[in-house]
């Protein structure tokens, strides 16, 4: 069990004492699922670390470690009625993670789809660079996925410059990269890496030389992409801010295709009843899709959705009663929707922040 403690203590940091969960709900964070219900648990709880980050996770197996944490009296409650930290629980994650890296720069939804293409295609590319720049075309590729073999092809087939030049480009881009990182961070990078003549270790490898468990590996990869992937974001006119914003477009920019849709066809100025008739979606789901997009990119502007009226109304309810529900809303305003009473709700609990 030794070997599991990372996960364990990554596991009990995801409870608290005022919101219980149940293994049924924290499997869908893992499972990476897009509910409305679910991407908003992840964000008044900031579960964002774990959300998508083990989708072949079942919940028989969750379970089991959550019955470990109540056996050590790190956890109370039951699945019925869900389970909350107990006071050696709290005590007890603190210490662990002072001593072990937590994810905490993961604070967003935004990069939950693209980390895990990013991580791939960027090793790809940095061995096809590697062994051009070595004249070297007889190399068998450490990526075996087609999907990211031919995401790769295509970038790499819409880039104006020859190949050697992006080779020696992308080298100089990697060292500045690398020197931005931790020690940690760029040894975690580097490892994974293989080019001419080297062959990148496997996590195994990896967690063993960083006197790290897998699953802390795993999950310090995470954070460590996501460090990558804002530098470049930040970074305009390079290859990787090209290659991250091409990767965006193939992972619809963190949302699901439909919501997209929706996200364009009113960045056209249409409304929501008009979005709803065209694509012949109900439109409650047009306005899940709302809340959609303000849970994964927190610089939506969603107050073109509601009324102006509302929109104060329910921001001096919530600043009187923080505690206010939507059934209470609900009493006062006949016509309330559940959508506009969500998206003051979310805004409030990142001001809060």
């Amino acid at each position: 069990m030794k070997q599991y403690r990372y996960f364990l203590m990554f596991i009990l940091k995801l409870f608290n004492k005022d919101y219980p969960s149940k293994s049924s709900q924290l499997i869908h964070v893992f499972n990476g699922r897009r509910t409305p219900s679910i991407l908003y648990k992840v964000e008044n709880e900031q579960l964002h670390p774990a959300f998508g980050l083990f989708k072949e996770l079942t919940k028989e197996q969750l379970q089991k470690l959550i019955n470990q944490l109540v056996r050590e009296q790190l956890l109370e409650g039951t699945e019925q009625d869900g389970y909350i930290k107990t006071e050696k629980g709290i005590n007890q994650v603190a210490q662990y993670f002072n001593q072990h890296a937590f994810p905490d720069s993961i604070t967003s939804l935004e990069n939950a789809t693209l980390r895990t293409p990013f991580y791939y295609q960027f090793q790809l590319l940095g061995q096809i660079f590697s062994e051009k720049r070595y004249e070297n075309n007889k190399y068998s590729p450490t990526i075996k996925d087609p999907v990211h073999q031919e995401s790769i092809k295509m970038w790499l087939s819409n880039q104006p410059e020859k190949m050697d030049q992006l080779a020696q480009q992308w080298s100089n881009e990697l060292y500045r990269l690398l020197n931005a990182l931790s020690e940690e961070e760029a040894y975690i990078v580097v490892g994974k890496l293989t080019g001419h003549p080297f062959v990148g270790r496997t996590n195994r490898q990896l967690a063993e030389e960083l006197d790290m468990e897998p699953f802390e590996l795993i999950i310090r990869t995470e954070q460590v992409m996501e460090t990558i992937i804002k530098k470049s974001r930040s970074e305009k006119g390079t290859l990787l801010n090209d290659f991250v914003d091409y990767l965006d477009k193939r992972t619809y920019f963190g949302l699901s295709k439909s919501t997209l849709d929706t996200y364009y066809m009113i960045g056209e100025g249409k409304g929501l009843e008009e979005v709803s008739e065209i694509r012949k979606l109900k439109i409650s789901t047009i306005r899940e899709h709302i809340l959609e997009i303000y849970l994964i990119h927190p610089d939506f502007d969603f107050t073109p959705f509601i009324p102006k009226e509302i929109y104060m109304k329910l921001k001096q309810s919530f600043l009187q009663q923080p505690s206010y529900m939507f059934k209470q809303a609900k009493v006062e305003q006949p016509d309330m929707l559940f959508m506009w009473f969500r998206l003051i709700e979310i805004e409030r609990i990142r001001n809060g922040r």
